[in-house]
């Protein structure tokens, strides 16, 4: 089965697909195929790397694809390893040097969640926010990161489960996994704010659903307040400036804002204390 599906999808390509990222249907099922991409690391991500060593901040490091075959077989060990510990990801069905093919995963939460906005079914938004939250805290508590858990890279089945997709990140070989995890939760709540951005309190639906399920003792906790004290002073000198800067700063700074009020347990869900050092 494993070689048809080989010849059907080195056929496809060939004839021309237009995307790295296609789906197919094979064996009665829609299945997703991913192409091997150029080495993604430029001169920024070195100097990225040197400001990493130099203020000793691991989760700065760049955590780019190699590319290539080794950027594939790196998605594909991560699957496999999220698999075996239950988390709820494409299933692999086969690995080449130019592509990896992959099973369905449900749909794109972010755009569920956008419908739910539209429809006005706020209950629902609120669900599947705190859904999110609860799938990110679940796949930290065993033991895992994702790199780049967006809303975009989570999907949802019909039976309201929440996966995750789109493994070309690996931050646990190049960080301790407390500080993966940490970056996680920044990007997590980043994304929600820009998906989102009127609505601040989907980022704290998120948030403290996130925190509900680890605690405010996880070990992802210190990392995550130390690098919101480090950007502090930034978050201060930008404040003036806000109407002259670009859409992701404005978001990020407000996403800033709302983690750093609850850390300090001024924006706390629950009756615990705020994060210590």
């Amino acid at each position: 089965m494993t070689e048809q599906l080989h010849v059907f999808v080195e056929q496809t390509i060939a004839q021309g697909v237009g995307a790295r990222v296609f789906p197919l249907r094979w064996a009665g099922r829609r299945i997703w195929v991913k192409q091997a991409v150029p080495p993604k690391e430029k001169g920024w991500h070195r100097l990225q790397r040197l400001i990493a060593t130099l203020t000793r901040i691991p989760m700065l490091r760049p955590t780019v694809s190699p590319g290539g075959k080794a950027g594939l077989a790196s998605e594909a060990e991560i699957i496999h390893a999220l698999t075996k510990a239950g988390v709820l990801v494409p299933d692999l069905l086969a690995v080449t040097d130019n592509w990896i093919a992959i099973g369905d995963n449900g749909a794109i939460l972010q755009t569920v969640i956008s419908d739910a906005v539209k429809a006005g079914d706020e209950d629902r938004v609120a669900e599947l926010i705190a859904k999110a939250g609860a799938a990110l805290a679940d796949l930290h508590i065993s033991g895992f990161t994702h790199g780049a858990p967006l809303l975009r890279n989570m999907t949802i089945r019909d039976d309201g489960r929440i996966g995750f997709i789109d493994f070309e990140e690996d931050p646990n070989k190049r960080m301790p996994l407390p500080d993966a995890q940490a970056r996680d939760v920044l990007l997590f709540l980043f994304s929600i704010q820009r998906g989102f951005k009127r609505r601040p309190d989907l980022l704290r639906s998120g948030w403290r659903a996130y925190l509900a399920a680890t605690g405010r003792t996880a070990p992802q906790m210190k990392p995550l307040s130390h690098i919101v004290r480090v950007i502090r002073p930034v978050y201060i000198a930008l404040k003036p400036f806000r109407r002259w800067l670009g859409t992701d700063a404005i978001n990020a700074m407000r996403a800033y804002g709302i983690l750093r009020r609850s850390l300090r347990g001024k924006d706390a869900p629950y009756d615990v204390a705020p994060v210590t050092e």
